[in-house]
């Protein structure tokens, strides 16, 4: 019994700390399947993010402008979703 509440504990903290890096669900997962090494899994990635290239700082991954310098995010080509991807090959 004590054995399944300290990994239902590991699962709420790796959502906990996925929630904050826009992974709740999966740090769930990942902490209930690796107990305490689904912590560190979930503390080491980066989960939705990016690093803006201009103040470095980590932004979602589809973020158009840096909330914290407020500067335009480059346009790596790629379309952001399959209809963008499709409009774009229609054109």
């Amino acid at each position: 019994m004590e054995f399944i509440a300290i990994w239902l504990a590991c699962g709420l903290i790796s959502a906990m700390i996925g929630s904050k890096k826009g992974a709740g669900c999966s740090g769930f997962i990942v902490g209930m399947l690796l107990g305490p090494l689904g912590i560190v899994a979930a503390l080491i990635t980066r989960g939705n993010r990016k690093t803006c290239p201009f103040c470095k700082e980590l932004i979602h991954k589809d973020a158009v402008v840096c909330p914290r310098c407020q500067k335009d995010q480059p346009n790596d080509g790629k379309p952001k979703s399959f209809m963008d991807g499709l409009k774009k090959g229609l054109e």
